[in-house]
């Protein structure tokens, strides 16, 4: 079997109604497609530039892997992460990750086996999620309760919210952040979890600060209390707290976790599987985590492949037992995602239940996806 073409689409995003709701899905999402030759497809999402997604995909990947087999994913990674052949280079990890895990579904396919599978087994199929909500920086704490409220009422029994200050926007107004933690707290039951996530957007002494104040409260994690790149400052948040602190998403390479282990010690690794490059990665990223004992919580809300993908190396890892996050934020409605794949899982009842199909578990209907694509 060999690669024989390679696309990149970009979808429709969310319009109407829908548009104020899901901000961040309006202008639509990447769908990647690896083809080959015996007529198996692979499928992942990609990044939202699409421009410098086919940039890349047509002036160094499909030269460089166009013929090679699909069904050995981690020598196609090194070819693409790593620079190995006189043709390679270097790619940015979201490029490589969205290939990986196109790949990793062609030889679930092949194989006639799930992901999981491949990957030794699943320890449970069934995994429970977390609701996650951001743009707290934009919303009153009555807009965020009402949210939240709304994941509760589908069924979710876990959840977290989201600030999205970033670096740039330090210590903005973590008053209000905690009007907001507040406000969901005192409505939840208290068995229900409830985290925090800064999105990097405090200083040590703010965020050392803030935590306080979250474990008088009740919280489950506090994530990303600083700007990914202080790992020192992150060293003095994780050794001032008594709740996990987490963190973990923006680090693009197993190399990357093991520093940010060694500098940091966070409580809680939450690799993304497409910022890290795929499920070759993360796959050695869960590897180090059990190895030295930290909890797992991925980031990688969106409904969708990639989610997918992230689940089945998620449900191999024994100890790891918290939920996974889950967004409708960035995608639109759930039923909506839904329309573009033949058998889709859907969460039910706050939780989302893989199947023994082949691969990521789910084919795409080629007409739906077609009436989708906006180029």
């Amino acid at each position: 079997m060999k690669i024989t073409d390679i696309k990149v689409n970009q979808l429709k995003g969310v319009e109407g109604s829908d548009a104020q709701r899901y901000p961040g899905a309006v202008s639509g999402r990447l769908i990647v497609r690896v083809f080959t030759d015996e007529g198996v497809t692979g499928i992942a999402e990609g990044t939202r530039h699409l421009g410098v997604f086919r940039a890349y995909l047509d002036d160094v990947i499909k030269p460089l892997i166009i013929g090679m087999s699909p069904v050995q994913p981690r020598r196609i990674w090194e070819a693409l992460a790593l620079g190995v052949g006189e043709r390679a280079t270097r790619l940015p990890s979201q490029i490589v990750g969205a290939i990986d895990v196109a790949c990793w579904d062609i030889t679930g396919k092949v194989a006639g086996l799930p992901i999981y599978a491949l990957l030794g087994g699943a320890h449970r199929t069934e995994i429970p999620l977390y609701w996650s909500r951001g743009n707290g920086w934009s919303k009153t704490p009555a807009q965020m309760l009402e949210e939240v409220q709304e994941g509760y009422e589908k069924g979710y029994r876990a959840f977290k919210v989201r600030m999205d200050w970033k670096d740039y926007r330090q210590d903005s107004d973590p008053a209000k952040d905690l009007a907001i933690f507040q406000a969901c707290r005192e409505w939840l039951p208290d068995d229900v979890p409830l985290s925090f996530d800064a999105n990097n957007g405090y200083s040590v002494p703010t965020a050392i600060e803030q935590g306080r104040r979250f474990e008088q409260l009740g919280i489950a994690h506090f994530e990303e209390p600083l700007p990914q790149y202080d790992l020192r400052g992150l060293r003095q948040v994780v050794d001032a707290l008594d709740c996990a602190v987490s963190t973990g998403e923006q680090e693009l390479s197993a190399w990357r976790f093991r520093d940010l282990m060694d500098l940091a010690n966070p409580d809680i690794l939450q690799p993304d599987i497409l910022n890290v490059g795929g499920l070759s990665e993360v796959v050695r990223v869960n590897e180090m985590a059990v190895a030295n004992n930290k909890i797992l919580m991925p980031h990688s809300p969106n409904i969708g492949a990639n989610s997918l993908a992230s689940l089945h190396a998620y449900c191999t890892v024994t100890n790891a037992v918290r939920p996974h996050e889950f967004s409708e934020e960035f995608t639109g409605p759930a039923e909506r995602v839904a329309e573009l794949f033949v058998d889709p899982i859907l969460p039910q009842n706050g939780s989302i239940k893989l199947t023994d199909r082949p691969g990521l578990g789910v084919e795409l209907n080629e007409k739906a996806l077609e009436k989708a694509i906006l180029s």
